[in-house]
């Protein structure tokens, strides 16, 4: 007795479609002449013919979708290749450029266009891009607005565990915060405090020494800058 006997009516038209499915397929296996392992040869054949290694598109590999974000941030004029002929001081230019990504990290001080700020982005090039670790960059007012408004709604604490998630924090032109304000001098003083106290690596530039800092803030703020979170490099 047949298979397609002993099913319901129900059944039955489905199973004559599967094995009319079937045979076709099994037709058309023995016309081509092909036996399997006729069939596994050429499938063996082609994959030895596929090359070992594939080449990627940079864009397309996770280093060069870093740069693709990092060029989204970083200002044009840090992109280009650094003219070592241009640099005025070379001794602490490559203190900071060659900065290992640990803290504490540099505070580079100095007059206006010795390259400061162009050091800090390279450094944060390369360990970012190439090394894989993440930074939050802050021009100093945003960073002053950014904590007063988490202040402001009694959750100061969010903001740092929020900025901790970034394995490196770059804080540019931190003698910029609006004078005016004590609250902004307080504020500043919180922000290094914590990176202090929390062992967060840290890239800083400003405009002004130490003695013009200790004039403005007082000394243990100074400390604070040159010495506990971040270390002096005077260009």
């Amino acid at each position: 007795m047949s298979t397609e006997a002993n099913l319901p009516p129900t059944l039955a038209a489905d199973y004559q479609k599967w094995k009319a499915k079937k045979d076709a397929e099994k037709a058309a296996s023995e016309a081509s002449g092909k036996t399997f392992d006729e069939v596994r040869a050429n499938m063996i054949s082609m994959l030895e013919s596929l090359p070992e290694h594939v080449e990627i598109p940079y864009h397309l590999t996770p280093e060069g979708e870093r740069w693709t974000k990092f060029k989204n941030v970083c200002d044009d004029q840090f992109l280009a290749k650094i003219d070592y002929a241009k640099v005025k001081s070379r001794t602490p230019f490559d203190r900071m450029a060659d900065w290992d990504g640990t803290f504490p990290g540099p505070c580079g001080h100095g007059p206006t266009d010795m390259g400061k700020s162009r050091a800090a982005w390279w450094a944060l090039r390369r360990l970012y891009v190439r090394e894989n670790k993440p930074f939050a960059w802050f021009p100093v007012r945003r960073l002053i607005t950014e904590l007063a408004r988490y202040e402001k709604n009694d959750c100061a604490d969010e903001f740092f565990r929020t900025y901790d998630f970034y394995k490196i924090l770059f804080v540019d032109d931190i003698d910029k915060i609006n004078w005016d304000f004590d609250s902004q001098t307080q504020l500043l003083f919180s922000f290094f405090d914590w990176v202090y106290r929390s062992q967060k690596p840290c890239i800083v530039t400003t405009n002004k020494d130490r003695a013009w800092w200790t004039d403005k803030m007082g000394d243990a703020f100074a400390r604070r800058l040159f010495e506990d979170a971040c270390t002096e490099v005077k260009f």
